[in-house]
């Protein structure tokens, strides 16, 4: 929905807008703790726990960040269980539906012209910006994947518009690429939280089994480290790959 909204924003009146996406972004902030520390968790906790060398403090860490796991999801569940929630559901469905008020004269533009146009664009801009990808900052390279992540759902919600086989073939092989330039950006996100998460256990760990954390911690994103460059250059090969439309 967010991305929807970012993809039509120069088509969409301010009222109700604004609003919404405040809204939606609360629901974000609410949720993705629980997907973050999840995924720590199964992918990076959860395999040290089962090597001999890391056992004591893999396991030590293991339990702490079940306990983590769990207030996020509590936290969670709380966040759509709330009023607030359900009224987003209502004010979002209403705000779908409504007629739109003071909407500018782009409103008017075929819907085939304005997605054609728009993926040309988007595409290219991304292209252009991908070629400094190993210089961007991590802040800049999560900015980069969420526009990659809202062109590829652009893809999605635009694919009826283009019927014919050629346009298919080239919408499927670009959506491929963005798939492949949003997983591994992704994973390098993750590991930046990865880190910080760490960083601050270490920071407040009890003194028993402190250094048996330390080093459990220190191995995990040891791997991630090492797995930073082949994952760049999997992002940077998919960027320069990626079709013009």
């Amino acid at each position: 929905m967010r991305a929807a909204i970012s993809l039509f924003s120069k088509l969409l009146s301010a009222a109700g807008t604004e609003k919404n996406k405040s809204e939606l972004r609360w629901l974000t902030a609410e949720l993705a703790p629980a997907r973050e520390i999840d995924v720590f968790v199964k992918e990076n906790i959860e395999p040290a726990t089962r090597e001999a060398l890391l056992r004591r403090g893999g396991k030590a860490i293991k339990e702490e960040f079940a306990e983590k796991r769990a207030q996020a999801f509590a936290c969670a569940k709380r966040a759509v269980n709330s009023e607030r929630f359900r009224r987003l559901l209502v004010d979002t469905l209403q705000w779908i539906e409504s007629k739109p008020t003071g909407a500018n004269k782009r409103a008017n533009i075929p819907i085939g012209k304005f997605a054609a146009d728009l993926l040309h664009r988007r595409v290219r801009k991304t292209r252009k910006e991908g070629s400094s990808l190993d210089r961007m900052s991590p802040s800049a390279r999560h900015k980069f994947r969420v526009r990659v992540k809202k062109i590829r759902y652009a893809v999605e919600f635009f694919e009826g518009l283009f019927p014919s086989k050629q346009e298919q073939a080239k919408l499927a092989r670009l959506s491929k690429h963005l798939k492949k330039i949003q997983d591994a950006l992704g994973s390098l996100n993750d590991f930046v939280a990865h880190r910080e998460m760490a960083v601050n256990a270490a920071l407040t760990a009890p003194s028993r089994n402190r250094r048996a954390r330390a080093f459990a911690f220190g191995v995990v994103l040891g791997r991630e480290d090492q797995a930073t460059r082949p994952l760049m250059k999997i992002a940077a090969n998919e960027v320069r790959s990626l079709p013009a439309f």
